[in-house]
């Protein structure tokens, strides 16, 4: 099963990490609406690295869940363009220019889902920084390098003032919680695949990513029947329970409330 990583990324010791602008919010308090959006990723072709199998799978299963729902969706991936909805390819400037524009509109009621699958991985050293590849890391495009570290991830978030999901199918995954230590970190929740140090999977009998696939199609949709009634939480804990990897390799959350569930 191919790992959501590759060699020549995990050997590299420093990169330049981009400058982010944090997001200032420009909208008011909440207006008693509920608007929902989302920003899906899938990348299994790369313009520069390896190839995975099946994320734009995971990206076609994120906007079947979440568009009929009622979440305006961005979908961003590759040149197969085998997706329900395409909207670009996911190069840098892309996902950062569409999570900046929901999380700028986004009032307290809102919700903004950020749901991604593709390659990961970290900076060697005794600082090891996790990173997220987009479709054109490696090359960059706009003076970008195609990666979101785990700071710039966090200055995205820093200004949003709705609650918001992350949900994250790559290697590495569980370093990029920095995002937690916004002042807003009480709205959010996060699963991801593994740990700082661990391996997301291409899943062949799910024809998903693996984590994608448990958390996805079996815990939310089979075993909860796609209910918006279940709360993140459980769902989490049920796709844990069943999920074929463990030790670094094991999904973690992480909750900015521990009291109160977190519902989509």
């Amino acid at each position: 099963m191919k790992k959501k990583m590759t060699i020549g990324i995990v050997l590299i010791s420093v990169f330049i990490i981009s400058a982010v602008i944090p997001l200032t919010a420009n909208v008011s308090a909440a207006d008693g609406i509920v608007n929902k959006y989302a920003v899906i990723v899938g990348i299994s072709d790369y313009s520069a690295i390896s190839d995975l199998s099946y994320c734009d799978e995971d990206a076609t299963d994120w906007y079947n869940q979440l568009a009929p729902s009622g979440y305006v969706c961005t979908v961003l991936g590759d040149h197969t363009n085998t997706y329900p909805q395409f909207d670009g390819l996911a190069t840098e400037t892309n996902v950062y220019n569409a999570l900046a524009n929901y999380l700028s509109i986004a009032d307290e009621d809102d919700i903004v889902v950020f749901a991604t699958s593709g390659h990961g991985g970290a900076t060697r050293g005794r600082v090891r920084d996790s990173f997220l590849c987009l479709w054109d890391c490696g090359v960059g495009e706009n003076d970008e390098d195609g990666y979101i570290f785990d700071v710039e991830l966090q200055s995205v978030f820093d200004g949003a003032i709705c609650k918001w999901f992350i949900f994250l199918d790559h290697c590495n995954a569980g370093g990029m919680n920095g995002v937690m230590s916004n002042a807003n970190s009480a709205n959010g929740y996060m699963a991801v695949t593994c740990t700082d140090r661990g391996y997301g999977y291409d899943y062949p009998p799910g024809l998903n990513g693996a984590w994608t696939y448990f958390f996805l199609e079996i815990a939310w949709q089979e075993y909860y029947e796609g209910s918006y009634s279940v709360s993140m939480e459980d769902i989490f804990d049920y796709a844990v329970s069943i999920y074929p990897y463990a030790r670094k390799d094991l999904p973690q959350e992480f909750d900015g409330d521990i009291i109160e569930s977190f519902y989509l």
